[in-house]
C-alpha cells in the first residue's frame, strides 16, 4: 500500500505570471494498492467526486501511464482511494496536484528511478507549465524559469504575517479558455511594469517585508482581462485597498480569488466582502483561511 499527499497550490500572485506559486494547505491524497491484474478502479471522495471519472479516463491514471510509456517503467493494475480537498477547475492547483501525485506513484512504483527534477519536468510536461507543480512538490513560495528543455527554479519561506483566504464561487473557469482571453503582445510599459513588480514582491518576500510585498502585487499582464470574467473581483479588490486590508488577486486563472489580508479577516469584513459578491451576482461562494505550507508532495510506504 503507497500513500501520496499533494498540497493545492495559488499561481502567479498577483503579478507573477505563470512564474510564482505557493503551496497552501488544501491536500488530494490517494491510497494506491498494486493488483495482480491489469486493471484501474479509483473511488473519489470529497470534492469533485461526483464528477470525477472511476477509471482509466481519471487524470491520475492518465498522469502514470503517460510517464509509463515516456520513461519505459512497468504498468500494473491498480486500485485507489482518492480523497481530494482542492476545489475542481477554481484555479487552485487541482489538477496539478492530481498530475503530480501520478508521476510520483509511476516512480515509487517502478522503484524511485526519477529525481526531483525528473518529476518536476514530467509533471510540468503534462500540465503545461510549471507554476503550480513546483510548489506542489517542493512547497512553499516558488519561482519558476523555462529555459531551453530545463525548468529551474528557487524556493523560499512564504510571510507568515500575511493572511490568506480564498474565496471560491460555484461556478468554474477552464484553464484554455482563460488564456486565450489575454492579448498576444503587450505595449512595453506593461512588461515593465510586472517586471519591476516581480522582482520587488519576490525581494520582499527575502527581506521579509511585509509592506513592500503588498506594494508589488498589482498585474498588468493577466488580472486586467480575467477580471472582467470574474464578477466580484474587481469590487472585492478596491474595497480592500481602499481601507488598507490587503489585496485581492485572481488565484491562477480563476475562478478563486486570494485575499493577501493584514489582519486575520473578521466576520464583520467576512459580511461585506459577501455583500460586494451578491451585489455582482455571486452568491454560492465559499470564504475559507488557508495556510500556506512549507512541505510539497508526501509519500508513505506501507
Amino acid at each position: 500500500m503507497l500513500e501520496i499527499s499533494v498540497p493545492g497550490t495559488t499561481a502567479n500572485v498577483g503579478c507573477g505570471f505563470d512564474v510564482l506559486g505557493l503551496a497552501l494547505n488544501l491536500y488530494y491524497s490517494v491510497k494506491v494498492k498494486p493488483l495482480t491484474e491489469h486493471t484501474f478502479s479509483i473511488r473519489n471522495r470529497g470534492e469533485g467526486e461526483n464528477s470525477l471519472p472511476s477509471d482509466e479516463r481519471n487524470l491520475f491514471f492518465k498522469t502514470i501511464r503517460t510517464v509509463s510509456k515516456l520513461k519505459g517503467l512497468p504498468e500494473v493494475g491498480l486500485e485507489v482511494e482518492a480523497h481530494n480537498e482542492i476545489p475542481v477547475c477554481r484555479g487552485l492547483g487541482s489538477s496539478a496536484a492530481c498530475i503530480v501525485a501520478g508521476v510520483v506513484a509511476a516512480n515509487v512504483l517502478a522503484g524511485d528511478v526519477l529525481s526531483t527534477d525528473e518529476i518536476i519536468h514530467l509533471s510540468t510536461q503534462i500540465e503545461g507549465h510549471p507554476d503550480n507543480v513546483i510548489p506542489a512538490i517542493v512547497g512553499g513560495f516558488t519561482v519558476a524559469m523555462k529555459t531551453g528543455d530545463r525548468i529551474l527554479y528557487q524556493r523560499y519561506p512564504f510571510l507568515d504575517d500575511v493572511h490568506l483566504v480564498v474565496c471560491i464561487p460555484g461556478y468554474t473557469l477552464i484553464t484554455e479558455e482563460m488564456r486565450k482571453i489575454l492579448p498576444p503582445v503587450y505595449p512595453r510599459e506593461d512588461v515593465i511594469f510586472n517586471l519591476s513588480r516581480i522582482a520587488y514582491l519576490v525581494g520582499s518576500v527575502l527581506t521579509r517585508s511585509r509592506e513592500n510585498f503588498f506594494e508589488a502585487l498589482d498585474d498588468a499582464i493577466h488580472q486586467p482581462f480575467r477580471g472582467q470574467k470574474i464578477p466580484g473581483f474587481i469590487e472585492v479588490r478596491d474595497y480592500l485597498r481602499k481601507e488598507r486590508m490587503g489585496e485581492a488577486v485572481i488565484s491562477g486563472s480563476g475562478s478563486t480569488i486570494l485575499l493577501l489580508l493584514r489582519e486575520k479577516l473578521t466576520s464583520s469584513i467576512e459580511r461585506k466582502i459577501r455583500t460586494l459578491f451578491d451585489q455582482c451576482g455571486v452568491n454560492n461562494l465559499t470564504i475559507k483561511n488557508v495556510r500556506w505550507v512549507d512541505k510539497g508532495v508526501r509519500v508513505i510506504r506501507k
